[in-house]
């Protein structure tokens, strides 16, 4: 079984690669049962705060197919830890045997999928000849968001707006050495 980390799943997957298998996916479909929400009570002891297991499973059917579930656990209090609130896997398995194929991390493949549904959506959705780009939030998902939707279209200029100006000004200086676009921020409201 392969395990891949953040950096390998990230490494990869191509984006516009993915934006044109999840367009193939989303016009055929998978088996995707309703997912489960597990909740795991004061899991540090009183005073602490619920945590959340999720098992979110989908498949296709065929020689083949493939089934994955995607494990996902919210656990409030981490933040006091200086630990992320979220941890994700995704384990994929052989759809005829059962037997598993790789363990991904599934926080990193779930920003990349998310980003690259999002630039799918744009390019249906969004004028062919748009430049510019108004990212709002300067979260885990942002930089992959600005990422992708620079792909989909010629985008020139990217203005961010965050709730923390020196957050959207981080992130402008992370992003203006690696995409050919200017990056500025975006006035506060």
């Amino acid at each position: 079984m392969k395990i891949l980390s953040a950096a390998e799943v990230d490494a990869n997957l191509d984006d516009l690669a993915l934006i044109d298998r999840l367009h193939r996916l989303f016009r055929t479909g998978c088996e995707m049962p309703p997912r489960h929400h597990h909740t795991l009570t004061a899991p540090t002891g009183p005073g602490s705060a619920d945590a959340t297991l999720l098992l979110m499973p989908a498949w296709t059917r065929g020689r083949s197919g493939r089934v994955g579930v995607k494990i996902v656990t919210v656990f409030p209090d981490n933040g006091r830890r200086s630990l992320p609130s979220i941890y994700g896997q995704y384990l994929l398995l052989d759809g005829e045997t059962g037997a598993s194929l790789a363990l991904l991390d599934g926080t990193m493949l779930t920003k990349r999928r998310t980003a690259c549904a999002s630039g799918l959506a744009s390019h249906y959705l969004s004028r062919a000849d748009a430049e510019r780009l108004l990212m709002i939030g300067t979260g885990a998902l942002a930089p992959h968001l600005i990422r992708v939707h620079s792909k989909v279209r010629a985008i020139r200029e990217v203005a961010i707006w965050g709730r923390r100006p020196q957050e959207a000004q981080r992130l402008a200086d992370e992003l203006s050495s690696c995409l050919p676009t200017l990056l500025s921020d975006a006035p506060s409201p």
